[in-house]
């Protein structure tokens, strides 16, 4: 209705009024408030008398109101879509290894320190300030105040305690005896008494200290690991058992907060509103599975996905020329590998072990599958991370040198079948492989691409061939999706060769050699369970996850250079590892890889981070 009309009908409106006010009783005269209407020529004259003209209609226009608000559009949330090639394992982050459940939890959980942007450097995060004592054995954190989780509980010095007393006790009522909190063992020494943590306590609401039974160089360093982000412990307290699966997923202070996990479709965040730290740019964050590497590609180049990690080496080149995609890198702080099982009799002769080593073209594996981003390993540790050993004297391709190992080891027709050298039982204790058994030799390729196989599926055909043309047939094996491949791998039943690596998840030599090869609790223990105080008694029994690997000469250098203060004593012993670690043929050292990220150009703010998860709040889509 135009304004003109209205006030005409107004001004009618009054004049009937008028009329039947002088036919009615006096008891029903008009109020005062109805007096304008005696004013008629003031609803003439709306323009100038607007606001008279507006009273008497002040009740009736309301109902007209919402039309002038129709181009008031709700605006369309923006959502950050990533590509993976696998899913998540699991999103309480203290109970996974994997990369690809990291790459989620933290986005929604913090830890106490995180690492700068580009960095390995420890900065404060939920802790504004850890300082420590003189000997570096007590740890004082300052909380950040003002802190929520995403169930609108406090983040304070009682939920760092509970935190880390369910990580660390084995009694604790949520820390579950289905459930390995692997991290914490190796990375804080053990769990229980065989812990470097004797206590986490609260001095105030915002102040917590850490008692350490020992100093421990990489303490800062470790508190800003993903797997030691703070969960709400009101939230793990009600989902119990189930905290971090898909019906649940996780909760913490993070800048986004679960939405939903489909399982191997996707997994969906939403920004944090209340984010202490400053609402995301980008309202949600999908993350869906497309396990076909070209697959990924296409789903990019089609608009359908925003970005992801890792392509073949054609796609590759095709990305780097084409004007609407661009290409970032991780710096390579990551390793391939490919690992014996040591309950194989033939794996615990070392000239086998190196035949192995001399059959395989590292070479040519990098040219082909890792293209320019790819460098041939000859450490575990990569050469951006201090303790990288240049003077190991690396393993050439010389399949002839093979043939002659296996000869002068037993095997002059090559090697098919292997032997089981003792029992090999699963997590109830029954026996899968008894001692005797002769199996096929089986080389294990893992389900999912990672940063450090880029083709898992494709490389492990080539490994095959390569050992193939020295005498050692191989048959090549899917076991599973990935979380089942990890949970063979980690009870030792990945019973042959098989392909794994690793991603440096806090820039410390500690992170990659103590987690693999150190000492676990258990070690420092005697039969009856009883600890032993004299490091130098520990003895490091085969551990089932590394492959029934062990070697106590390296733990004990792990445990020495994990508490010493001055990183030169601690360098030396790191390349003296590597070079132990080299001359056992302890595993077989393939790749690192200066992991390729592809993104849409319409993609902006996206920060790749050298350790830990990458950075997406400050992400940014181009309409």
């Amino acid at each position: 209705m135009n304004r003109k009309l209205f006030y005409t009908l107004g001004a009618l409106v009054l004049m009937l009024s008028m009329v039947l006010a002088a036919c009615a009783p006096a008891a029903t005269e008009a109020p005062a408030a109805e007096e304008p209407a005696a004013e008629e020529p003031v609803a003439e004259e709306p323009v100038a008398e607007e606001p008279a003209a507006e009273e008497p209609a002040a009740e009736e226009p309301v109902a007209e109101e919402p039309a002038t608000e129709e181009p008031v559009e709700e605006m369309e949330p923006v959502a950050f879509i990533f590509g993976r090639g696998g899913d998540s394992v699991q999103l309480d982050p203290a109970i996974v290894t994997d990369g690809e459940s990291f790459r989620v939890t933290g986005q929604c959980l913090e830890p106490l320190y995180q690492y700068e942007q580009g960095s390995t450097k420890p900065v404060s995060a939920l802790a504004e300030e850890c300082t420590a004592n003189e000997e570096a054995t007590v740890w004082t954190c300052e909380l950040r105040e003002g802190v929520t989780f995403h169930d609108g509980t406090d983040f304070n010095a009682d939920a760092v305690v509970y935190n880390f007393e369910r990580w660390k006790n084995s009694s604790h009522p949520q820390h579950f005896e289905s459930q390995v909190f692997e991290y914490y063992e190796y990375m804080w020494g053990g769990f229980d008494d065989a812990s470097f943590i004797a206590s986490v306590e609260k001095v105030d609401d915002y102040t917590v200290v850490f008692n350490l039974s020992v100093p421990l160089a990489p303490f800062l360093a470790n508190l800003a690991m993903d797997m030691f982000a703070i969960s709400s412990p009101a939230a793990v307290e009600a989902a119990g058992e189930d905290y971090g699966t898909p019906s649940v997923g996780c909760v913490g202070t993070g800048p986004f907060k679960f939405v939903e996990w489909v399982e191997g479709d996707h997994i969906t965040v939403e920004a944090n509103d209340d984010y202490w730290g400053g609402k995301p740019t980008v309202d949600q964050i999908i993350w869906r599975v497309i396990p076909d590497d070209s697959a990924r590609f296409l789903a990019l180049q089609a608009g359908d996905i925003h970005g992801f990690e890792q392509a073949v080496v054609e796609d590759l080149e095709t990305a780097e020329a084409d004007p609407n995609l661009y290409v970032q890198t991780r710096p390579a702080l990551n390793t391939g590998y490919l690992a014996f099982n040591y309950k194989i009799e033939e794996f615990k002769d070392p000239k086998v072990r190196e035949a192995v080593a001399h059959a395989i073209n590292r070479p040519g594996l990098v040219e082909n599958f890792y293209g320019a981003y790819g460098e041939v390993a000859m450490n575990f540790l990569p050469p951006l991370v201090w303790g990288h050993n240049d003077a190991v004297e690396d393993w050439t391709y010389d399949p002839e040198l093979s043939k002659q190992l296996l000869a002068d080891a037993g095997f002059p027709d090559g090697l098919t079948e292997v032997t089981i050298a003792e029992d090999i039982t699963d997590a109830e204790g029954n026996v899968t492989y008894a001692a005797g058994d002769k199996i096929p030799l089986t080389l294990y390729y893992m389900p999912v691409t990672r940063f450090y196989y880029p083709s898992p599926k494709e490389i492990g055909e080539a490994m095959a061939a390569d050992l193939a043309s020295a005498g050692i047939n191989a048959t090549l094996e899917l076991a599973g999706d990935w979380s089942t491949y990890l949970g063979l791998r980690r009870e030792g039943q990945l019973v042959g060769l098989y392909m794994l690596g690793w991603g440096g998840d806090n820039g410390d030599p500690d992170n990659f050699h103590n987690y693999f090869f150190g000492f676990s609790g258990a070690d420092k223990a005697d039969a009856d369970g009883v600890a032993i105080d004299d490091p130098t008694a520990w003895v490091k029994a085969p551990d089932a996850r590394e492959g029934w690997y062990a070697n106590t000469e390296v733990a004990y250098l792990l445990y020495q250079a994990a508490i010493l203060p001055d990183q030169a004593e601690r360098q030396a012993i790191y390349e003296q590892v590597e070079q132990l670690l080299h001359d056992d043929v302890a595993r077989l050292w393939i790749a690192h890889n200066n992991t390729p990220l592809i993104f849409s150009s319409a993609v902006s703010g996206y920060i790749p981070q050298p350790v830990g998860a990458d950075y997406y709040e400050f992400v940014e889509i181009a309409k």
